[in-house]
């Protein structure tokens, strides 16, 4: 019924308030850095932190480019085909990592999609060697993005800044470019945070 669609977007976004005001250091904090990449990028640049079994954009600065990606905030996006979502799953501590990894649903959105538990693993064990997380035409066909870690001064993984777009190929020198910008930018910002390298 429309009282319950009412209902249900209210909790939406009364969810969403929560998370940003919970978030607002980081959010104030990263809007220049975004505003920079989405300018040297011409893609969207989001901020996202995790919400229950989806990561939910936070912040969002959209692409200059003629390619829009639009996701307004307070949106959500699966956590296991999307940068973001697996950025922030792979940070996570070991027990609440299998507790989530327990109720995702593997849903494939696309023939790219990882839709195993084992595989995600995998995924998930390079995300955290390398710093940073892919996604590859795994939740939209020809959508690309790249996601990099914000570190809270404890050391925890809060958040997901991320670069989204229609990039050719993944081994492409201006993904390349977008993932380095990226990287830099969590960098930074975990440092605004209080971050000084010590691992949680």
């Amino acid at each position: 019924s429309g009282a319950d669609g009412r209902y249900r977007l209210g909790v939406r976004l009364f969810e969403y308030g929560c998370a940003v005001s919970a978030s607002w250091d980081v959010v104030g904090r990263s809007r220049e850095q975004m505003r920079h990449i989405a300018l040297q990028t011409g893609s969207s640049v989001i901020l996202s932190s995790l919400q229950g079994l989806e990561a939910m954009v936070l912040e969002m600065v959209e692409a200059t480019g003629a390619f829009r990606v639009v996701s307004e905030k307070g949106s959500r996006v699966p956590l296991h085909c999307t940068s973001q979502g697996k950025l922030l799953l792979a940070y996570l501590p070991s027990g609440e990592q299998r507790r989530l990894l327990g109720a995702l649903d593997f849903t494939a959105y696309t023939p790219h999609t990882i839709d195993r538990r084992e595989n995600l693993e995998a995924e998930l064990a390079r995300v955290r060697q390398q710093g940073y997380a892919v996604e590859d035409g795994e939740y939209r066909v020809g959508l690309r993005s790249v996601s990099a870690p914000i570190f809270s001064v404890e050391g925890q993984v809060r958040w997901a800044i991320g670069i989204v777009g229609m990039f050719r190929r993944v081994s492409s020198e201006e993904f390349q470019q977008a993932r380095e910008l990226v990287c830099r930018a969590a960098e930074r910002v975990s440092y605004d945070m209080g971050y000084r390298g010590e691992r949680a």
